[in-house]
């Protein structure tokens, strides 16, 4: 059992350190499609899209690169308690959504490469697949709390994420 939750552990801990990866491939890439972004964006996005700065999304990033590596102490703290490995799965929920967006963007927006595509196919799917499948046969959440994540991984990667966004606009 002790091996186990040491790997379990681990698990928890990759959660933000592939997220940060991933996240570094976006701030390194995101300034060069940026400017590119509204005029490829549907006409009622356009002036969402091309008020965006570099700055505010290095600004979103660092949030969110912050906040799971928070997760995965509480987590690693308390694993017996299922509020931070839940939350821990929903940033996991949330980046394997992210996969399909990224997908998306790159087919649809860019007609190539999209920035983080590369770290959201090559280490966010596989992970995500892996981590759910673990965390399901080892019952880490109720089979409830499991179902729950895809529509608040829908909340987190649209509106909230929209709102750490503007967050960063004031800062």
């Amino acid at each position: 059992m002790a091996i186990a939750t040491a790997d379990r552990y681990r698990l928890f801990w990759l959660v933000p350190a592939l997220l940060a990866v991933h996240n570094a491939e976006e701030a390194v890439t995101f300034p060069d499609y940026l400017p590119r972004v509204p005029e490829r964006l549907p006409e009622i996005w356009r002036s969402v899209g091309g008020a965006i700065t570099p700055g505010q999304v290095w600004a979103a990033l660092a949030v969110v690169t912050l906040i799971p590596f928070a997760l995965a102490a509480w987590a690693s703290l308390r694993p017996d308690q299922a509020a931070p490995v839940w939350l821990l799965l929903l940033v996991q929920a949330t980046v394997l959504l992210n996969v399909v967006w990224h997908v998306s963007a790159a087919i649809v927006v860019f007609a190539g490469y999209a920035p983080g595509l590369v770290t959201a196919v090559c280490l966010n799917l596989p992970f995500s697949i892996y981590l759910f499948r673990r965390a399901a046969k080892e019952d880490w959440v109720s089979p409830r709390a499991r179902w729950a994540l895809l529509p608040s991984a829908v909340a987190m990667h649209g509106p909230v994420l929209w709102g750490v966004l503007s967050l960063a606009a004031w800062l």
